[in-house]
């Protein structure tokens, strides 16, 4: 049985009875507090368990290989996932489940599955892409900075995918009852955040209607945190080996194959969708049981 409207993903929070958008609001400044508060403590601890100060000025000189590296800029990415959870929890605008997925909360063999597309249409790929290239430098990886990096790197694409498409696109979409602006949103915000030249701007727009067109036909931010996984882990992993740089000045032959892969994984997601049904099993309706609970 194929979804009915209800389950739109970005206006999910629609479905609240009790709806108020200023709550969203509130989700957002408490975050924010949280979230400040948490890179506070990153890098007190960093500064404890490492005996150094970690900084950059862009991605040009960001650290991921060493350990003091790679914690203080991965636990930065992953802890975004407890603040927004926190702040949702104190506001109690609307189920927490209703961040992962319209579906009924976070649906692992959704992950599971298109994580295994991810890593067939983008991860091998651009590791072969590398590969093809040629050596660009020594090993940077210092055993500690693999073994952290290798926890908080899937973090990292899950966290981008709850705040962006799961919070700030659902929030725009919700306020003006039209997912375009929801998109258009996302995008924006999603760009601005990551300085890149004009090239790798560009690439970085593009990405963002990607992510959120795939996170709205899975209904879901499994499928895109499956993507942005493999897009962020295996271009750290090539560079910290050897081969390939992180930087800020993207090339136009880099773009175009990294969006012409993410494009394959979307068209893949659209098969998945229609042919395959793979997004249509509802876990629960949160919505209904939390409308519910509030007539109560």
């Amino acid at each position: 049985m194929r979804n009915n409207s209800e389950r739109d993903f970005a206006a999910y929070p629609r479905r609240i009875n009790a709806y108020k958008w200023y709550k969203l609001l509130l989700v957002g400044l408490l975050f924010v507090a949280f979230n400040v508060i948490a890179m506070f403590a990153i890098e007190l601890i960093t500064k404890l368990a490492f005996s150094v100060n970690v900084s950059s000025t862009g991605y040009d000189d960001m650290d991921f290989f060493t350990a003091a590296g790679a914690f203080n800029n991965g636990a930065t990415a992953a802890v975004v996932i407890p603040c927004i959870i926190l702040a949702a929890a104190i506001v109690k605008d609307r189920p927490l489940s209703s961040y992962f997925s319209s579906m009924g909360g976070w649906r692992w063999k959704v992950f599971l599955k298109t994580f295994v597309a991810g890593l067939i249409i983008v991860g091998i790929p651009t590791a072969l892409w590398y590969f093809l290239k040629g050596r660009t430098g020594d090993v940077v990886f210092s055993l500690g900075g693999f073994l952290i990096l290798t926890l908080f790197v899937p973090l990292q694409g899950i966290d981008e995918e709850l705040l962006f498409r799961g919070f700030i696109m659902q929030t725009a979409s919700s306020w003006f009852r039209l997912t375009a602006v929801g998109v258009i949103a996302q995008t924006v915000i999603f760009t601005l955040v990551h300085t890149y030249n004009i090239v790798g701007t560009i690439s970085i727009a593009v990405s963002a209607v990607l992510y959120a067109l795939v996170c709205l036909y899975s209904k879901g931010i499994e499928s895109p945190s499956a993507l942005h996984i493999f897009n962020n882990i295996t271009q750290i992993y090539m560079a910290g080996i050897g081969y390939g740089f992180i930087s800020s000045q993207q090339t136009v032959p880099e773009t175009v194959f990294n969006l012409t892969l993410k494009v394959l994984f979307f068209l893949f997601i659209l098969y998945a969708d229609r042919k395959l049904h793979w997004f249509d099993e509802v876990k629960y309706d949160d919505v209904a049981q939390f409308n519910s609970q509030r007539k109560g």
